[in-house]
């Protein structure tokens, strides 16, 4: 990994057009002739590139200067904000409206390239002509962001076009159609055929390292094209290559920066940034005329190909989507037979490996060897994100943001045992911890709560859980403090809300139509949850439960015509209005979709996790309400669309009897109440592990477990090497980040992103060959089937969390017979070592004595 950063960190410095520079001249006439020109535009105080010939605003065409502006009220602008990724020659440029240009460079076939700003437009609508036809603008089109920008981007694009030059020299005109043009530079090279034989073979390494994945370095090229550069007569040639082997290198620069945090502090620009500058730029190549002609067109089809698939999993954008079908579509006509664009093309490729066959699984009960298996294939993928993808501090390189999702599917395997997952977690976790990112224990600077959570809600409550060291469970104590005495306050009607749903450790935006609490706020208080679980402080518990107390006071509200006991999707602070000035009850129209109401599972969870440590029923009420309207309609729940009138009790009832989080809520509470009255609902709703849960039947685990087979057994590089963004590894299609049925059957709860804890058992100091069934769980009583796959006996370290303190007799059921022994627990998650036999099921279950 540390070679990895070297290099890129070398290539940031060396990459792109020379960055050396002279003082600022005027405009000289030139004597054009069929030799390369670059054209360095700005303000006439601009630092100028050595080489390069300055255009200023006032740079009027002229015969006699021989260049020049062809339209009027042109005026300089400078980029200040892109001093850390651009060099003297991009970071500044004219602005106008519209801006013509021409050169009397002799007849022939040239290649103009045209540097301009990406300004404020996701799709460019900026017109082009090139000697006075139009021309299409195939420029890659991104989907806006859901909050609107106001400022322009700190990218550019790229336009190259060939252009048959006859006597009255080369021109162009932009023409701006929904924002201004604002121009950076402007190069014309001669393209000719190679003149002699060190051309002739520079050419061939050109070709190669634009071949299709090709292995050879870019810069690598380029050196040995600077080589000819000795000899007068190789000076076009060299400038023109050179341009656009810098075109690719700087493109793939952009790809590899991504969102590691050292590139993102060295531009001064983010993952998406990187992400989006490096389509831009392949589109310099990829977008001109006779593009399949291009010797590196090969190279950067499949490096755009590859970020635009990637841009649409993470995004959803239909011009992403677009683009990738496109560039993938194309590299399939040319490369079928190639696994990886096989992959990229929707095929599921089977690559041999050691886990196809599961070591005799032919002694072992079925859930055993597909947990076996599925465990198994997860661990290794955890492997080549741990050894060679993670970072000396933790990171991953899709940003700390997107990082930190990646652990939703790692928790099972902690809570199993699995030391490696463990490490590359904590790595991450303190790395998170001890970032920029975070000030004062959360996130430093504000944004909607479910981007500015993430950073502690994904890394820091669950290491309460894997480690004993006080110094997490003092982490978690920030975000409570912040909940009693920044986030929340009293609104008009005495009740603890959010002010906000946008805030950081140290701030809260209210204005509108952020200041409103919302059931993702929950995730911000998992730390919370997490922190009164641990230490138990009393404040931190009367804060959750006021808080809950007010969502319980909203649900019952009927403002807006919304149904009684229903949890709303938002409450203005401070007038306990539900969605403020929204004209319905479920529409929040807070920028992000994710606002609006979905069923509020974060807040059923919160009302759920404050019940078990109150007990007063009161908070189950809500739950119990939208249970029964599910019951109620529950034979309108399997058509294929919600007919109802939106907002109405049928249509409230339809969405949560469709939805996994409302049914998680609801799977544990009936397994920490033992309540059955709903299990025939659940039965027909629930997940397999609640079915398993209930029924006892083993093959509701199976069939839970074999959909994350058909994805983890296939295409393992999208999992690992190719993925770009690394919120998006996806463990079962189509887009599953969480292992619920592993987490169940490990430790008792599958919750939803862990968001309480809930669990009844962990283990630790665990061998790779060891599979869980927890079959039942309770305060006073403890069922698992535990099976080893390996050859030698297995000991392993079992540690209590539900169990209330107190003497149990623990009963061991092997093959061998029975044994029973007292134990003593004082604490939660009291630790208790385990011996497994080999190939063979081994039961344990646990009785509070009398």
């Amino acid at each position: 990994m540390l070679q990895k950063k070297l290099s890129l960190i070398i290539a940031l410095l060396s990459i792109g057009y020379s960055t050396s520079a002279c003082a600022n001249v005027d405009p000289q006439p030139i004597e054009f002739k069929r030799v390369t020109y670059f054209f360095d535009v700005g303000g006439s105080e601009s630092e100028i590139k050595k080489d390069y010939f300055p255009v200023f605003p006032e740079t009027k065409y002229s015969r006699e200067l021989g260049y020049g502006w062809t339209t009027q009220s042109l005026n300089p602008f400078s980029h200040e904000e892109t001093k850390e990724s651009r060099d003297s020659f991009l970071i500044d440029g004219v602005i106008a409206e519209s801006v013509g240009f021409r050169a009397d460079i002799p007849e022939g076939e040239w290649m103009l390239t045209i540097w301009f700003e990406g300004g404020l437009e996701d799709t460019v609508s900026t017109k082009i002509s090139i000697q006075n036809e139009r021309k299409y603008l195939d420029l890659q089109a991104f989907s806006p962001h859901a909050e609107a920008r106001t400022d322009i981007q700190k990218m550019y694009r790229v336009i190259q076009q060939k252009v048959q030059v006859g006597n009255e020299g080369i021109s162009f005109y932009l023409e701006g159609v929904n924002d201004q043009v604002r121009l950076l530079g402007i190069g014309v090279a001669p393209i000719k055929e190679p003149e002699n034989k060190d051309q002739e073979e520079l050419l061939a390494l050109i070709e190669e390292t634009g071949s299709f994945k090709s292995k050879l370095n870019v810069e690598a090229t380029r050196k040995k094209l600077a080589e000819l550069s000795t000899d007068p007569e190789n000076m076009s040639f060299v400038s023109h290559w050179d341009n656009q082997l810098g075109i690719l290198s700087k493109a793939e620069e952009f790809f590899y920066l991504r969102g590691w945090g050292w590139a993102t502090d060295s531009t001064d620009m983010s993952l998406f940034d990187h992400l989006h500058q490096s389509v831009m730029v392949y589109d310099g190549i990829l977008s001109m005329n006779e593009a399949e002609q291009h010797p590196l067109y090969e190279r950067a089809l499949w490096y755009r190909g590859r970020l635009l698939y990637w841009l649409y999993l993470e995004r959803g954008g239909i011009n992403e989507k677009r683009g990738a079908d496109r560039d993938l579509a194309e590299l399939y006509k040319l490369f079928s037979s190639d696994d990886l664009v096989r992959m990229y093309n929707g095929e599921k490729i089977d690559q041999d490996d050691e886990f196809d066959k599961v070591p005799n699984s032919e002694l072992a009960p079925e859930w055993a060897s597909v947990q076996w298996e599925l465990t198994n294939r997860l661990k290794d993928i955890v492997d080549w994100w741990v050894y060679v993808q993670q970072d000396e501090n933790g990171e991953f390189g899709g940003k700390f943001g997107d990082d930190v999702e990646i652990l939703r599917w790692w928790s099972p395997l902690i809570l199993s045992g699995d030391k490696t997952t463990y490490e590359g977690w904590k790595k991450l976790a303190d790395g998170v911890w001890n970032s920029s990112k975070i000030k004062n224990g959360y996130a430093k600077n504000p944004s909607d709560v479910e981007h500015s959570s993430e950073f502690i809600s994904d890394t820091a409550p669950l290491m309460v859980l894997y480690n004993d060291d006080p110094v997490y469970a003092d982490r978690l104590s920030y975000s409570s403090d912040h909940f009693q005495n920044l986030w929340t306050g009293f609104n008009e009607n005495g009740h603890r809300f959010f002010k906000s749903a946008w805030f950081s450790s140290s701030e809260v935006e209210t204005e509108e139509p952020k200041n409103r609490d919302v059931s993702y706020n929950a995730r911000a208080t998992k730390a919370v949850r997490y922190y009164a679980w641990k230490t138990n402080d009393s404040e931190t518990k009367k804060a959750l439960i006021e808080w809950a107390d007010a969502w319980l006071s909203a649900s019952e509200s009927t403002q807006k015509e919304k149904p009684s006991g229903i949890i709303p999707p938002s409450v203005e602070y401070p007038t306990g209005i539900i969605n403020g000035s929204e004209p319905t009850w479920y529409n929040a129209n807070m920028y992000w979709d994710y606002f609006n109401w979905n069923g509020s599972s974060g807040i059923l969870d919160q009302l759920l996790f404050t019940w078990t440590f109150t007990g007063d029923n009161k908070y189950l009420n809500p739950l119990m309400i939208h249970l029964n309207l599910v019951k109620e309609y529950k034979d309108e729940l399997e058509n294929e669309d919600n007919r109802f009138k939106k907002g109405s009790e049928a249509w409230v009832a339809y969405e949560l009897g469709n939805s996994d989080n409302f049914w998680n809520v609801v799977e544990n509470w009936r397994l920490l109440s033992d309540d059955n009255s709903y299990d025939g609902l659940i039965l027909e709703h629930g997940s397999d592990l609640i079915k398993y849960r209930i029924t006892k039947n083993e093959d509701h685990l199976v069939d839970a477990m074999i959909p994350y087979l058909e994805t983890v057994r296939y295409n393992r590089p999208m999992l690992t090497s190719e993925v770009v963004h690394t919120d998006r590894v996806y463990i079962k299609e189509p887009s599953e980040r969480e292992a619920g049925i592993l987490q169940g059957m490990i430790t008792g709860f599958g919750a939803d992103e862990s968001a309480s804890p809930y669990i009844a058992v962990s283990w630790e100091n665990a061998g790779r060959d060891i599979t869980y069934l927890v079959t039942d769980s309770d305060s006073s009583s403890l069922k698992v089937k535990l099976y080893s796959f390996s050859d030698n006996e297995e000991e392993l370290t079992m540690r209590l969390w539900q169990l209330s303190n107190g003497r149990y007799t623990i009963t061991k059921k092997g093959q061998e017979g029975k044994e029973e022994q007292v134990i003593d627990i004082s604490k939660r998650g009291e630790r208790f070592p385990v011996k497994i036999p080999s190939h063979e099921l081994l039961e344990l279950e646990i009785n509070r004595l009398q």
